[in-house]
């Protein structure tokens, strides 16, 4: 994700399958495989609706996408399940995406 004035820019992901409160979580997470979060946090950090990230998360973890790690002084924190099938398909087409978007950069500095 990149800001770009006022107007949030959101990563391939969001690019590709688009821009729902789902997949702006589906992004931040992917992203940040290897921590964990508060909802607050994720929240906070993709500009989303306190009470539409806490719904969205629910189904998350109700899909085991997201699975409970830890607590923080009484706070559940939460990271992506990256043990599920699911999960380990989505990494590799969010990589592959990165992938095209950096082949993609390189090619139109070389045009410029």
């Amino acid at each position: 994700m990149a800001s770009g004035g006022n107007k949030k820019m959101w990563g391939g992901f969001v690019d590709v399958f688009g821009n729902t409160p789902r997949n702006r979580i589906l992004e931040f997470l992917l992203e940040m495989k290897d921590l964990d979060f508060t909802i607050g946090d994720i929240s906070r950090e993709i500009e989303l609706n306190r009470a539409t990230t806490y719904n969205v998360m629910e189904d998350l973890i109700n899909e085991h996408i997201v699975r409970p790690t830890r607590k923080i002084s009484g706070t559940q924190v939460y990271k992506l399940n990256t043990d599920k099938k699911e999960i380990k398909v989505l990494l590799i087409t969010f990589n592959h995406i990165l992938e095209m978007i950096s082949k993609k950069r390189e090619l139109s500095k070389m045009v410029v």
